[in-house]
């Protein structure tokens, strides 16, 4: 007798592609597209590969507009510049640019119009750079930009090692409206 994976075939399926709104509220369109994948002849029932959940990513990302996780680690490449570094030019955390180009997560639509700008060369690295060192005079890294915590059902927000008690000040601004 054969083992699952043995008695699967290889076939092409069609598989619906969600396309969702700009603002994520439902679903703009569906597109089908022709995938390979395989079927287990003994129930019909049929299986998606990693190669198969790529394409159906890449057709996504396309639609959207936005580049696909190769696309942006293709961009770093090119740039000569290793995770931490971009990550540092984009005032962004080094896990963020990892799940971006591992494909965990995707860019926010803003971004991604400034990655395409890097990419296109609308925007040099020297511009990055420039920016990096104006934020790095300021004392306030990605990491340590914006804090947020409740404390005692107080909202405080930390900033570069000093406290804002969010709460308190929104009850001063009311207070002093009133």
């Amino acid at each position: 007798m054969k083992s699952f994976k043995n008695r699967l075939e290889r076939i092409e399926a069609e598989e619906p592609v969600h396309i969702p709104t700009l603002d994520g509220s439902g679903i703009a369109e569906t597109i089908k597209v022709k995938v390979p994948a395989w079927r287990d002849p003994k129930d019909g029932e049929v299986y998606l590969d990693t190669e198969a959940a790529a394409i159906l990513d890449k057709v996504k990302a396309r639609h959207m507009g936005l580049l696909t996780p190769e696309q942006i680690r293709v961009l770093r490449e090119r740039l000569g510049l290793t995770q931490k570094q971009i990550s540092e030019l984009l005032q962004i955390g080094n896990r963020t640019w990892t799940r971006w180009e591992t494909g965990r997560e995707r860019p926010f639509r803003s971004i991604n119009v400034l990655l395409y700008a890097l990419n296109d060369g609308k925007i040099d690295l020297a511009y990055l750079r420039s920016l990096a060192r104006r934020h790095a005079t300021t004392g306030i890294t990605p990491e340590s930009e914006r804090v947020v915590k409740k404390r005692r059902g107080l909202l405080v927000i930390s900033t570069a090692g000093s406290e804002f008690n969010a709460t308190e000040a929104v009850r001063a601004v009311r207070e002093e409206r009133s």
